[in-house]
């Protein structure tokens, strides 16, 4: 008993070990295992050991091994050995034979005392050995764990769960409360406090011993605190906050330059520095960085108890990784100040599904110009069909076949993003053959902090023609959105080869507008995007912003998100799915367009797992089938994809400047009622908040229509005659039955008599009009509802390559062809034409514009009254006469007549939202 008295592990409640964790070690040498069980221990000494060393020459008892080192567990008072270790002087450990000989005892010790795990170790190099399976085999079974050996790994080993994977969400809500209960902080600080003892918990169960010392980790600060107090001279906050917080953030440094030279190429610097650790967030700090509030120390010792009763950090549920803030946006009463850096996992999945990452090559570049907390950079590290295993470390040097690269302009939030990769990359810090350096400098490479202006954040460097897939949220804001406008006209120089000044001046309102001309300046030809953008970008008014956007870009997807999809706001949002051009006359591919009524969770603050309702999901998948093959016949109105209900290929016609990008108006009224589609709840808050911003776009919207029309129409105007044969055409459709329709179904849309302009009768069958010697329109026309009491008088435009009805008049701004109605084919020809798709042939020459032909047909007949006529067929149509601006010399000036046209499309564009607008107000339902 000598040994154990001088050691001080007797005790008058009899024997006590040193704390390990959840256990006790006694450091011995010299104490028989016989000795051992008298003292206490709750064990007996085996008679005799069987193990047949080669090596090792074993005492003639058993009872007689001194093993050097024994862990115990206090089980109800009883003292429970669970595993003997032998430590070794690295000069006894030199040879294949020596560790051979210190193995053989290892196991004869733990043979001895009855227990399963045995170890050997030099103080730098650990071998984990399975006793019982050696004692089986005959030889020497080992454990496959690379840890250092802590607390953590013995509670793995002893415990069988090494390879269990572990969710910590239970506890990340516990300990939420706690800190918020003690310190009412921000729901930000509670986030970055939380993550720094995760942190600490984190690095402790994994990082190599030689990397973070063991007076340096978790475990240390697991004693009662008076002891505590009585061997280290301060409390255990205290400590942490002026030892252990210094150390990890020495080991994960503040400031570190991007060494890939690919990475800073992108964006035209020659060095990039880091100026961020992966912790820098303590709720229980005071205004100095380096003082503690006292009384905070029950608190810290109760968070640290929760976390060790939890268990090792290592396997750590892959679900919790991607989940990890969103428990703390859930409990967050003001969830608005973490939703700005936070992109629901439900949405970040099918992006990433969506972007097809596993196809890209070697040395591609993925960006996140916004990256927030890191989800679409690092969820893809997760996924088998994305970039499993994409980052590596080879000769202490992190690699990336495919580059990852996220900005951001707050700090907090870069290092959120940094704490949450070493997360996804829990394998390789474990990994004693990755260096802390390789570690620093693969988050380094990925997580960029561009705050150097604090407003423009990474808008002040954008990259160009250098990126293969953007996926991205970038925050919105059209209130106050004009700081930024003036902050770039006031950079000096180039940034990246361009005037920020010049390069920025494409139209828009809102922050999202310059992050879209960002986004689509940096992809290389044949790149592609995914951004998240708010529905008042799409239908917004804004075409020159638009029109520079199509300049550089093709659009390949817009996806309307539920509301409330985000955690921070009911904002109605899209997905937008951009290309960039490979050639400036690159033809542009029908639009996928989807109706997401559900992301996979419920749209509350709970979150709670609907695997079985996911819209989105479902989606994706449809999009990538698209993208992958495509269609087999041209599309010339909107028509659903794969027999799915929400989800349509739309003519990118229907994507021009001068449209709305949203998708809600290519699905019918009909077809919205099959979708189930049902107001949503919103708190009155929200609601006053959403209607205010909406009403205040209008308002913006109208103002700078009005001004356009009083500009436009301050000009000359003349009179035309549709009469005029030499300048115009008026003529009727042709009469096709319901039975024609149901007999001869085909692909040529027929328009009748509607008060919608995207409502047809039906489709017929271009054979069908061949037989009767007709085709369809081959060049666009503005057309008249004839009849029909709430129709009559009604203009709409229609694009080539559709019929008429014998209710509708049609007016083409040309003569009439030689033929008289509809255009004749002959037998030769008949064929080819008809599956023509003639949306591209040229109309005759003409001087009045169709689309302000059909604005001043409206007014005319507005104007005279002619909407309360019963019937306004050709010969009644004929007698009207319409104004259309002239230039000096009299002659149709028909650039003014666009640009009419133009602002009375968008004026109409803005009654549409204002009555949906009404519709919406009308329908929600208020919390």
């Amino acid at each position: 008993m000598e040994e154990l008295a001088q050691q001080g592990y007797l005790t008058p409640d009899g024997v006590r070990g040193k704390r390990f964790g959840d256990f006790e070690v006694l450091e011995l040498g010299a104490t028989t295992v016989a000795r051992l069980a008298k003292a206490g221990l709750d064990f007996t000494p085996a008679s005799a050991v069987t193990f047949p060393c080669e090596r090792y020459k074993a005492p003639k008892r058993a009872s007689l091994v001194k093993p050097d080192n024994v862990y115990i567990h206090r089980v109800a008072g009883r003292l429970v050995p669970i595993a003997v270790a032998e430590w070794k002087d690295k000069s006894r450990l030199r040879k294949s034979t020596d560790e051979l000989a210190a193995a053989e005892q290892a196991v004869v010790g733990a043979l001895a005392m009855g227990v399963r795990l045995a170890l050997t170790t030099d103080g730098e190099r650990f071998r984990y050995i399975d006793a019982a399976a050696s004692a089986a085999a005959g030889r020497i079974v080992e454990i496959p764990e690379i840890r250092d050996f802590t607390p953590s790994v013995l509670s793995d080993l002893y415990r069988g769960e090494s390879d269990v994977e572990r969710d910590p969400r239970p506890l990340s809500e516990k300990v939420w409360q706690i800190i918020w209960q003690t310190t009412k902080a921000e729901p930000k600080d509670c986030l970055l406090t939380f993550v720094e003892f995760f942190m600490l918990k984190f690095l402790s169960d994994n990082l190599p011993l030689s990397v973070l010392p063991a007076d340096y980790r978790f475990d240390v600060l697991l004693s009662d605190p008076e002891e505590f107090a009585r061997n280290k001279g301060c409390t255990q906050i205290e400590y942490y906050v002026n030892s252990i917080r210094p150390r990890i953030k020495q080991v994960f440094a503040e400031r570190l330059v991007v060494d890939d030279e690919k990475v800073r190429n992108v964006f035209g610097l020659a060095t990039i520095t880091s100026y961020t650790s992966v912790i820098n967030g303590f709720a229980f700090l005071r205004s100095s960085v380096t003082t503690t509030i006292s009384s905070y120390n029950r608190t810290f010792c109760e968070i640290l108890d929760e976390f060790q009763n939890f268990g090792a950090l290592t396997n750590i549920d892959p679900e919790f990784k991607l989940r990890l803030y969103e428990t703390f946006l859930k409990r967050s009463a003001r969830q608005q100040r973490l939703g700005q850096f936070f992109t629901p996992r439900n949405i970040v999945k099918p992006m990433v599904k969506m972007a097809m990452l596993n196809a890209l090559p070697e040395d591609s570049v993925v960006l996140d110009p916004a990256a927030g907390v890191g989800g679409f950079l690092l969820e893809p590290l997760l996924f088998s069909d994305a970039l499993p295993g994409n980052v590596t470390f080879v000769d202490g040097e992190p690699r990336q076949r495919v580059k990852l690269v996220g900005i951001d302009v707050d700090a907090s939030t870069n290092i959120l993003a940094k704490a949450n990769m070493l997360l996804h990359l829990a394998e390789s810090v474990r990994d004693p053959q990755t260096t802390p350096e390789a570690l620093n400098q693969a988050l380094v490479n990925t997580f960029i902090l561009m705050n150097d202006n604090e407003t423009l954040g990474g808008l002040l460097y954008p990259p160009r023609d250098s990126v293969d897939v953007i996926l991205t949220n970038p925050p919105y804001v059209t209130q106050g959105s004009a700081v930024y406008r003036k902050e770039i006209e006031h950079v000096k120089g180039k940034k990246n080869g361009v005037y920020l000044e010049e390069y920025y001046d494409t139209g828009g309102l809102g922050v999202e507008a310059l992050f879209l001309r960002y986004i689509s300046g940096a992809l290389k030809p044949g790149g592609r995007a995914f951004v998240i953008v708010p529905l008042g970008l799409l239908n917004r008014t804004a075409q020159r912003m638009k029109k520079e956007l199509l300049r550089e870009c093709n659009i390949l997807a817009s996806i309307q998100l539920p509301r409330n999809a985000f955690f921070n706001t009911a904002q109605p949002t899209y997905i937008l799915v951009l290309e960039r051009r490979k050639v400036k006359n690159q033809s542009r591919p029908p639009v996928f367009c989807g109706i997401a009524r559900s992301i996979g969770e419920t749209l509350d603050y709970e979150r709670v797992p609907t695997p079985d309702d996911n819209d989105l999901a479902a989606l994706a998948d449809l999009f990538v089938h698209y993208v992958n093959s495509g269609l087999s016949e041209p599309v010339i109105r909107p028509v659903r994809y794969e027999e799915c209900a929400f989800a349509k290929i739309v003519p990118a016609s229907s994507f021009a400047p001068d449209e709305r990008w949203d998708v809600i108006r290519h699905w019918t009224d009909t077809e919205h009622i099959e979708l189930g589609e049902r107001s949503e709840t919103i708190e009155r808050g929200e609601f006053i908040d959403l209607a205010t911003d909406t009403l205040q776009e209008l308002i913006d919207d109208l103002r700078q229509a009005k001004e356009e029309l009083a500009l436009l129409q301050n000009g000359d105007v003349k009179e035309f005659a549709l009469s005029d044969a030499s300048r115009f055409q008026v003529r009727s459709g042709i009469r096709i039955r319901n039975v024609d329709l149901r007999d001869n179904p085909g692909d040529v849309p027929v328009y009748s008599v509607f008060t919608r302009p995207e409502t047809t009768k039906g489709m017929i069958d271009r054979e069908w009009l061949a037989e009767r010697g007709v085709e369809p329109e081959p060049y666009p026309c503005v057309t008249v509802m004839a009849t029909g009491a709430s129709a009559v008088g009604t203009v709409f435009y229609r694009e080539a390559n559709c019929v008429m009805t014998d209710d509708v008049v049609i007016v083409q701004p040309w003569p009439k062809p030689a033929s008289d109605g509809q255009l004749e084919l002959d037998d030769e020809t008949s064929e080819d034409a008809s599956s023509e798709n003639t949306d591209d042939t040229e109309p005759p020459e003409h001087d009045i514009d169709l689309g302000y032909l059909a604005v001043a047909l409206t007014q005319t007949i507005a104007q005279g009254g002619y909407l309360y006529e019963a019937k306004l067929y050709t010969k009644r149509v004929a007698q009207l006469t319409v104004e259309v601006p002239v230039d000096a010399e009299g002659k149709p000036d028909i650039e003014r007549q666009r640009q009419i046209a133009a602002v009375v499309k968008r004026l109409d564009q803005i009654r549409s939202k204002l009555q949906e607008t009404g519709i919406w107000s009308k329908g929600v339902r208020l919390a």
